[in-house]
């Protein structure tokens, strides 16, 4: 009986990061403003250790990181990614509004095969599984075969997170990537787009386009 005991509590030991921890799902104490705290929320330094994880990926990609960080059903949407994808037409090989990456697979291959891209966070947002960041780069890349563009790009991604436990090494994995940038200043970077800088800061189309017109 004794070694029966030992063993059903090395397994639950070993299963608490696997299994959601329901005794922290819901705090239903009322403190006198009728509001009960859920204890699966992250907290400041949890939502900004989702945003490192994810600039990580795109700064400093290995493999192990990406299963480390992100969620196995990950899907990755971003019509800006797209649009470099498809070179700017509107008809490319990925559809605008589908997922970009549609696996954790597809965005391990696509990430493994182009080169390391850094930027600094500007801000962080959070709720209780869900981090806003908003970013711009380029800046100098310590890492090999990095690149930037020629001009600064901002850009803002929404993670949807999936919480594993506490107790777990990442508590809140990357589930869910919604982000958009100005992805013209990288189809300038890569010659697909002519700039026309006869713009007059009026509106659109530039001046010697509405002459014609």
């Amino acid at each position: 009986m004794h070694c029966t005991a030992l063993l059903v509590a090395g397994l639950v030991s070993l299963g608490a990061c696997a299994a959601v921890e329901t005794n922290n799902a819901i705090d239903a104490r009322d403190d006198g403003t009728n509001s009960c705290k859920k204890q699966n929320c992250m907290d400041d330094s949890q939502a900004e250790k989702v945003a490192d994880n994810f600039a990580h990926l795109v700064s400093a990609y290995t493999k192990a990181d990406a299963e480390a960080v992100m969620a196995p059903d990950f899907l990755d949407y971003s019509d800006s990614v797209t649009a470099l994808i498809n070179s700017g037409c509107p008809n490319g090989p990925v559809p605008y509004g589908a997922p970009t990456f549609a696996s954790r697979d597809q965005f391990e291959a696509g990430q493994s095969s182009q080169p390391n891209i850094t930027f600094t966070i500007l801000s962080v947002w959070h709720n209780c599984d869900t981090v806003i960041l908003r970013w711009r780069g380029p800046l100098p890349n310590p890492f090999p075969n990095a690149i930037s563009p020629q001009q600064a790009v901002t850009g803002l991604i929404v993670i949807e997170t999936s919480f594993q436990g506490f107790n777990c090494p990442q508590p809140f994995l990357i589930k869910t990537v919604f982000s958009e940038f100005n992805s013209a200043a990288w189809l300038y970077d890569l010659s697909v787009f002519v700039p026309n800088c006869t713009a007059d800061g009026f509106g659109y189309p530039p001046a010697g386009v509405r002459a014609k017109m």
